[in-house]
């Protein structure tokens, strides 16, 4: 029994000194439903390690085409919000912030800045796979009439989220990631012709 307890001990000591490392070169497309499956939007990540870009176009192809660029750079720390429609190339520039990326996005990525209200032990829920990656759930609930669901590849990059009751609700999920090939700097460059609306 005594060599078992050490062997927990050996290994608890292991796993603190070589925690998981957290997947840092990637790239996900996600799509937003509405609770009958029809899709709303879709939406492009992009990830190499401290930068991060998101690449959402709504209207594709009509005269009010519009696309929001968000650029993350978590050593500066900064965060661009870029839209480009018809009228020009508007942008935002706000602190790194794990709730903002969360209400801009609709994806959120822990390792931004834990949020412990939300993400806690208390809001654990289980495991799931979301294509085919292991998940941490959490569960969110609110007056027992709806609840949120985030699933958390690695406990940091949100997967796919349920929002919403029986009758109504959205999903945000990726349909796809790719953690095999490097994503090019090119991507997180700004673009110069931009007004700043702070």
């Amino acid at each position: 029994m005594k060599s078992i307890i050490l062997l927990l001990i050996f290994f608890g000591m292991y796993l603190n000194l070589y925690p998981q490392s957290l997947d840092q070169n990637y790239s996900a497309e996600y799509v937003l439903k509405d609770a009958g499956g029809n899709m709303l939007s879709r939406l492009n990540m992009y990830r190499s390690g401290s930068k991060i870009k998101f690449v959402k176009v709504d209207n594709s192809g009509k005269s009010n085409e519009t696309t929001t660029d968000i650029y993350i750079f978590k050593d500066e720390p900064k965060i661009y919000n870029i839209v480009t429609n018809s009228a020009g190339k508007f942008g935002t520039k706000n602190e790194v912030d794990i709730m903002y990326v969360g209400m801009q996005t609709g994806v959120y990525i822990l390792d931004l800045g834990h949020d412990s209200k939300i993400f806690n032990a208390n809001s654990r829920a289980g495991t799931e796979t979301v294509l085919g990656k292991d998940c941490i759930k959490y569960t969110i609930a609110s007056n027992g009439e709806a609840s949120s669901d985030y699933y958390m590849y690695q406990d940091n990059l949100m997967l796919k989220r349920w929002v919403g009751g029986a009758a109504e609700g959205n999903t945000i999920e990726a349909i796809n990631f790719d953690n095999t090939t490097v994503v090019p700097e090119s991507i997180f460059v700004l673009p110069t012709d931009v007004r700043y609306l702070n």
